[in-house]
């Protein structure tokens, strides 16, 4: 099968909300659609938790209205980060990952693979390099491909 790939920037900022220009371009392409929804650790910015859950669920619920093929990608850690900012991505991850399996999402696991992978970021410790982009790819892949077969 032929994978057509639409990369979308989902902001979840508390300032601006969830766009629905991608759910519009969702709409556009038809049911059988595979989804991934990765979402930077800077991207989630310092909202307020519940705030931020709420987003996800919103997001999810629209989602799961056009296909049933959709998976949430685990965020990243940011090596430059302190401990306190590291248990708040885990902790959310955490949740995320409860809320995957009860919605039936599939929930991509990547913390431990960038685990302490400083090789794998750029030299500003937030962004991934070519390597850790290929090997977030590559997870990224393995799913879509289950999706397809």
């Amino acid at each position: 099968k032929a994978i057509e790939v639409l990369a979308l920037r989902l902001s979840l900022q508390m300032n601006t909300g969830i766009s629905s220009s991608p759910i519009s371009v969702l709409a556009i392409l038809g049911e059988e659609l595979v989804v991934v929804v990765h979402v930077g650790t800077n991207d989630i910015g310092k909202g307020r938790r519940d705030v931020l859950e709420a987003k996800f669920r919103l997001l999810g619920k629209r989602l799961k209205s056009r296909t049933s093929m959709v998976a949430f990608s685990e965020m990243l850690p940011v090596p430059r980060a302190g401990p306190g900012r590291q248990a708040e991505l885990q902790s959310l991850n955490a949740w995320m990952r409860r809320w995957c399996r009860e919605e039936g999402f599939t929930f991509i696991r990547n913390w431990g693979n960038f685990w302490d992978g400083r090789s794998l970021y750029r030299r500003d410790g937030l962004h991934l390099n070519q390597s850790g982009t290929r090997l977030l790819a590559l997870n990224i892949k393995k799913v879509v491909e289950q999706f397809l077969n």
